[in-house]
């Protein structure tokens, strides 16, 4: 089957669970560094305590959502890979690379930020009595 069509799948069932997890949930708070930077530090205190109660009061759901968001942005960088122009200018490549390279930091950090939410867990034993399912191994 074609690689762009699969991608394209993805994406579409990706944003499905995307949507469903943010109308299902309250909304998973995030304040990236820049965001922060233009705050004072009252303010920057107060969105980084908004964010660590709400990933604290439900650390699954939060996982969730920055593992779907590092999903659609890695699959987004992979689609306009795979559908590059050879007859662009240099500028129009350098301003997409830039756009590629941001996309795949967003990924990075929500993926970071996943990690560091579970980790953060150190109430195991309140989990529920299913054991863990174990991740498919890639070929």
């Amino acid at each position: 089957m074609d690689t762009m069509l699969n991608i394209e799948r993805a994406l579409h069932e990706l944003d499905q669970a995307m949507g469903k997890a943010r109308s299902d949930r309250g909304a998973v708070p995030f304040y990236g560094p820049t965001l922060l930077a233009s705050m004072n530090e009252k303010d920057q205190a107060m969105a980084l305590q908004a964010e660590q109660a709400r990933y604290q009061q439900d650390p699954e759901d939060s996982a969730i959502f920055f593992c779907l968001n590092a999903a659609i942005s890695l699959l987004e960088v992979s689609q306009v890979l795979l559908q590059q122009q050879t007859s662009m200018t240099p500028i129009q490549r350098e301003r997409q690379w830039k756009t590629l390279v941001l996309y795949t930091k967003t990924a990075g950090r929500s993926a970071y930020r996943a990690a560091s939410i579970l980790a953060d867990q150190k109430d195991y034993g309140s989990a529920p009595d299913t054991p863990a399912r174990p991740l498919r191994p890639r070929a």
